[in-house]
């Protein structure tokens, strides 16, 4: 019998991941137990590599090769798997679940990665030439019966888990979740069958697994289903330009998140974000009049077009948020991303334009604008920023060939 592990190629507070999780499942479904492992040791026959971000391509490059065969696969091989190639020996561009099966099988029976080429979406990164065409990702249809998971190894964020939705719906020009697979939500029936198989006494936290809320037609009854099954269910991301119309019965102390990703109206509806600034503002008075109090903004910044003057833009939309009339004190987190080109993507091929004065009016703005100016108002923290530097880093390496990582060795 085969000796698999699987490595998740980030940080510890990173590991376990859902994709993870069922490429393991499906694995000991065909007969073959996978060791789940922080870092590859000695004796294993193939090392199975899970890549959560293109950022961990760096943490892909530092592990060394301690198994005969490395399978390398995650969500960022559908974007640009070309980074990869000099770090594995095959590649699985795409969904896993039955690719899995039929790859270990293969190499079980002949000893041999070479019949791998015959499966949809792989790469046998011995045979590649530069310039060969990238396989067509690999999608699972019908969608894989998976079992809810209850992510034990975050100590912080220890949840059930149900996967909603594949793909996404939107197509934002940015986005590669509406670009690099196509969108599949799984039937309501079936999910609420997913809800009544777990074991509550083994945790009451949930979480719903999919891009964003909007991504499931029946999301607001499956929400309150939860609920009837005695769940604390968490919530996360949503659309302005949908939340507005139906927003679920959500917790009044819950995060509640949502992309604006553009400073301006005129860059959200240039990227098919088409949100206005008026239905922003109506977005916060509706949930602070529900009596919401925890807000999260999701905000790009560093298209091409850009000018240094739509920040105004921004801060004037701020102002109008804290002009609302507010009960209680309001938390605003506002995460900065650097816009950073995905290849699949419309805007896969132009480039970013965020710079260090770009870094330094936004810490600049925060400094002078995170304390409230009224009682009650709303407190705002800068949830996060990268620097130019790593910005730079992440650029270069999401876009990158296959010669990138050409001086690393996975011997």
């Amino acid at each position: 019998m085969l000796k698999i592990c699987m490595v998740e190629a980030c940080k510890d507070s990173d590991r376990g991941s859902i994709g993870a999780f069922y490429v393991r499942h499906h694995a000991g479904q065909a007969g073959y137990k996978v060791d789940a492992l922080n870092n590859t040791k000695n004796g294993y026959d193939i090392e199975l590599i899970s890549i959560h971000h293109a950022s961990n391509f760096w943490d892909l490059a530092k592990i060394k090769k301690r198994a005969k065969f490395r399978i390398v696969g995650g969500h960022p091989m559908q974007n640009n798997p070309l980074p990869a190639i000099p770090l594995s020996d095959v590649i699985c561009i795409g969904e896993a679940e039955t690719w899995i099966k039929k790859a270990l099988k293969i190499i079980d029976e002949t000893g041999s990665i070479d019949g791998l080429k015959q499966l949809p979406g792989t790469i046998v990164c011995k045979d590649w030439k530069k310039g060969d065409e990238i396989p067509t990702t690999n999608i699972e249809i019908p969608l894989p019966e998976n079992p809810p998971y209850l992510n034990h190894e975050r100590t912080n964020s220890k949840a059930w888990y149900v996967e909603m939705a594949r793909g996404c719906p939107f197509s934002c020009h940015y986005c590669e979740l509406g670009h690099s697979t196509k969108y599949r939500p799984y039937p309501k029936e079936h999910l609420k069958k997913k809800i009544d198989e777990i074991d509550i006494s083994k945790g009451k936290k949930i979480n719903f697994y999919a891009p964003d809320e909007a991504s499931h037609p029946d999301y607001n009854e499956l929400y309150d289903y939860l609920y009837t099954k005695g769940f604390a269910a968490a919530f996360s991301s949503m659309r302005v330009d949908t939340v507005i119309k139906n927003l679920p019965k959500v917790q009044t102390s819950h995060l509640i998140r949502i992309g604006v990703d553009g400073l301006t109206e005129e860059t959200r509806f240039k990227v098919n974000k088409k949100i206005t600034d008026d239905q922003i503002v109506q977005y916060f008075k509706a949930l602070v009049d529900r009596g919401h109090v925890n807000f999260k903004i999701f905000m790009i910044v560093g298209y091409p077009w850009e000018k240094k003057t739509d920040y105004l833009d921004f801060f004037e939309l701020i102002r109008r948020i804290r002009n609302i009339p507010l009960k209680k004190n309001i938390m605003l987190r506002i995460k900065w991303t650097p816009f950073i080109p995905q290849p699949c993507t419309p805007l896969g091929i132009v480039n970013p334009t965020y710079t260090w004065d770009d870094y330094v009016k936004i810490l600049q703005w925060h400094e002078n604008n995170d304390k409230p100016r009224r009682e009650p108002g709303i407190w705002i923290t800068n949830d996060g920023l990268m620097t130019p530097r790593s910005h730079k880093k992440q650029v270069e390496v999401t876009r990158a060939d296959e010669t990138y990582f050409k001086n690393y060795s996975i011997l």
